[in-house]
């Protein structure tokens, strides 16, 4: 009963947000300044701009790093987040903001948001955060003795429900300055359940993402998974995100169309889809053709539809991203891909359903 309240929490706020093919990033840029790297995210993605992690500035801002620090008696060597792995009810009550020198962008970004003025025509809508995954965190944790998260179920809810506060401060502060928010949880372990590395079952990792999405979702901002890699997606599904991120090209997307009744009543009850385009890996961001990349997501997008979630209302559920993080790309290849992005966005938006509807500007971010 207490998930289905969840479930309902999580669906209530959404359907009056569409996000019709809004570019966005995934989290980390290549760049070393925040104040360089706001005002590249504020131009190149006006719509739906994301704070930028900046783990070529500081290996503290690294996802693991820069959330996992706050936790009692945490230290970083690079790999492993090591901590005291003692719950601490006071702290679970008062999960911060990341400070500035492990968040320099998400600080800067606040700055400059509350800087742009209601009546600007490039004031965004949305705007995005993100926060590493409770079962990411978990796999790459140990306490004093060498146990994982995992290996104690209380220890694993309690860190997940503190992820959870710590992405509700995000959103909170975004709408202090009157923006809707979208925090998205990054759980590339989500491809390793029921794996030695992380031998939880289904269920149980599905308990652990409803304690993360949770808060987010009660503070009415849009919370979501991403992950580039292929987990069950109908699995993941069942924790009620607001939004599931995925690897679109197309040696990838099929592993996500191959849960299209599950992503199908996802839409239909209102959730978001994000799909990663342009490759940050350096596997084939060369070969990136706006047009010829409209005519790949219209063939996905109608492989999905059917009813309810017809292509249409697929296309105004969604985002475009980045694969993942962009701290390995290059300044030129980075402005690149936002180009890119927003190319891809408004050729669809006007060819593939704004052009039947008279009454749409399909520049206005809103529609």
């Amino acid at each position: 009963a207490e998930r289905e309240q969840g479930a309902v929490r999580a669906d209530a706020g959404i359907d009056d947000h569409h996000l019709p093919l809004f570019p966005t990033g995934v989290g980390a840029t290549h760049h070393v300044d925040a104040a360089e790297a706001v005002s590249d995210i504020l131009s190149g993605y006006w719509r739906m701009p994301f704070w930028p992690q900046l783990p070529n500035r500081a290996a503290e801002e690294l996802p693991l790093p820069q959330f996992g620090l706050a936790l009692p008696g945490a230290r970083w060597d690079g790999a492993t987040l090591r901590w005291s792995g003692q719950p601490d009810s006071v702290l679970l009550e008062t999960a911060p903001l990341p400070p500035a020198e492990r968040a320099a962008g998400l600080h800067e970004f606040l700055s400059r948001l509350g800087a742009i003025s209601e009546d600007d025509p490039r004031r965004p809508p949305v705007v995005k955060g993100q926060i590493v995954g409770p079962l990411t965190l978990a796999m790459n944790a140990r306490d004093d003795a060498g146990r994982a998260p995992h290996e104690d179920a209380a220890t694993l809810a309690w860190l997940a429900a503190w992820l959870g506060r710590a992405a509700a401060r995000q959103a909170e502060a975004f709408q202090r300055l009157g923006y809707q928010a979208m925090i998205v949880f990054d759980e590339p372990a989500l491809a390793y359940l029921n794996e030695p590395a992380l031998p939880l079952r289904w269920r149980e990792a599905i308990a652990i993402l409803r304690a993360a999405l949770e808060p987010v979702q009660e503070t009415g901002a849009i919370a979501g998974l991403h992950c580039c890699r292929t987990p069950n997606w109908t699995r993941v599904l069942e924790s009620r995100p607001d939004i599931i991120h995925f690897d679109a090209r197309e040696a990838s997307v099929q592993d996500m169309i191959e849960h299209k009744r599950a992503v199908r009543e996802h839409v239909a009850r209102g959730g978001y889809l994000g799909w990663g385009l342009w490759s940050t890996d350096g596997s084939g961001a060369p070969l990136f053709d706006a047009k010829q990349m409209q005519y790949a997501l219209a063939l996905a997008a109608r492989e999905l539809s059917f009813v309810d979630a017809s292509v249409g209302l697929i296309f105004k559920r969604s985002i475009l991203t980045n694969v993942c993080g962009g701290a390995g790309l290059g300044a030129e290849d980075a402005a690149r891909a936002a180009a890119d992005l927003e190319e891809l966005s408004m050729g669809i938006r006007k060819r593939y359903w704004i052009a039947a509807t008279t009454d749409v500007d399909p520049n206005d971010p809103l529609t």
